[in-house]
């Protein structure tokens, strides 16, 4: 009995009929309206991106192009008026937008074309079709072209990139930021590399020639134009220096946060770095001193590091600029606030780079050096206020970050090793290299 009620039930949804024959019977044409409706089809599948506008229309069975240039986005100019200006009719142009529009809502492609962004198209002519083809993102592509029936289509894709680990070394001949760059060290594994080791080292007191730094990281390569897309993250880092060994490894955690930790699992982090730039010398310390300008004796309260005009300065730890601009005999000023306690300061800057109430983040170039306000030459004024006083910046002591729970150190031991296996790995491939990378 019950095997014949359900084909029953399955004969009324799949053979057709009127429902005009059941306008009587309301429980029956009810429980058709409330059927599901099919899902409207998914426009893009996210295929991956080809190399010109002709390589996806034969892919796709599109409208033959005619020739492709390649022109960039002008200042003020969106997509609408780059088009007009290579010569797309109005009729073209208004079917693209909206095209664009309609098929990728939520993508605000239309809004996020920047100047000098650069665009790959074929104008329609006679019996030719159009094409576009530019990227949204750094891994994604927009193509617009016309199949046989001269309607527009459109497709985003995903850019192919391949995954390498990298393992750079860093000899100190001079200063810790030009050995990095003769060494081709990307800058943004720069800025992380002396965040995590500006808790830990004082880049001006420390360094000397010889010392060398290691840095595993990871990189994305475009596999279209071979170019990097990113340089992220650093898996590890390391220090050998005359004094002290260093070693920090990336760590993610159960929450899914990762942060560095030395080979027992404390953390590399401090309230604030040592000192917020490298390559100088400490030129003049906190406390009583003759000014050189006014000639008298007079409290110092802050120190003064010597280095070339337009070394980069860092922010000593995350925070919000409070202040950034002309500051009498301090010349061009930053102060950043950390927390309700810690502040920082930079004085007689040649260039601010960031502007009041920008929020920062440790290790971040704020300024560069230089000798704006009183002064007699280019240097650093640095100074920590403690609750609004200024406090010695090298005596102070302070706080370090949480370290890893015990109950984690189990799995933070398991990515050490997994980390020093890739390591190993890589050194024998460097041999006299100052790097070497390995395909993942």
């Amino acid at each position: 009995m019950l095997r014949a009620f359900f084909i029953f039930l399955l004969s009324l949804l799949i053979l057709p009929f009127d429902l005009a024959t059941f306008s009587n019977k309301k429980s029956i044409a009810s429980s058709i309206i409330l059927l599901p409706k099919k899902r409207p089809t998914i426009i893009n599948k996210y295929d991956y991106s080809v190399e010109t506008i002709n390589d996806l229309i034969l892919k796709e069975g599109g409208k033959t192009i005619g020739k492709t240039f390649k022109q960039k986005i002008r200042k003020n100019e969106n997509l609408s008026l780059f088009l007009k200006r290579v010569g797309f009719t109005s009729n073209h142009i208004n079917s693209i937008i909206l095209k664009v529009k309609t098929n990728h809502p939520t993508n605000n492609i239309l809004r996020n074309i920047p100047t000098n962004h650069l665009i790959q198209y074929a104008v329609p002519k006679h019996n030719l079709g159009l094409g576009i083809k530019f990227k949204i993102s750094k891994y994604k592509d927009l193509y617009v072209w016309q199949n046989h029936l001269n309607e527009v289509k459109t497709k985003i894709t995903k850019r192919p990139f391949k995954k390498v680990e990298i393992v750079s070394k860093i000899e100190i001949i001079d200063n810790l930021y030009n050995s990095a760059i003769r060494s081709k060290l990307p800058k943004e594994i720069f800025s992380q590399l002396i965040k995590i080791l500006g808790f830990s080292i004082d880049f001006q007191r420390e360094l000397r020639r010889g010392d060398v730094f290691e840095t595993l990281y990871s990189k994305k390569i475009d596999l279209i134009t071979n170019e990097v897309i990113e340089s992220n993250p650093i898996h590890y880092i390391s220090a050998n220096l005359k004094d002290n060994h260093l070693k920090f490894y990336r760590y993610i955690n159960r929450s899914g946060k990762s942060d560095f930790y030395d080979q027992d699992g404390k953390s590399s982090k401090k309230t604030l770095m040592k000192t917020p730039l490298n390559g100088a010398r400490l030129s003049s310390g906190y406390g009583n001193r003759k000014h050189p300008i006014l000639g008298f004796t007079k409290m110092h309260r802050g120190v003064d590091f010597a280095a070339p005009r337009g070394t980069p300065v860092f922010a000593a730890g995350d925070g919000i600029i409070e202040y950034s601009g002309w500051n009498g005999a301090y010349g061009k000023y930053i102060r950043i606030k950390h927390n309700g306690i810690y502040k920082t300061a930079y004085a007689h800057l040649s260039k601010i780079y960031k502007k009041r109430g920008v929020r920062i983040k440790q290790g971040e170039i704020i300024g560069t050096l230089g000798s704006t306000g009183r002064s007699t030459g280019p240097h650093l004024h640095y100074e920590i206020l403690i609750g609004g006083r200024q406090v010695n910046p090298l005596k102070i002591r302070v706080p370090s970050g949480k370290h890893i729970p015990k109950d984690e150190l189990n799995s933070f031991y398991k990515q050490q090793k997994i980390i020093d296996k890739t390591i190993i790995a890589l050194r024998k491939k460097m041999k006299n290299k100052e790097f070497a990378y390995l395909e993942n």
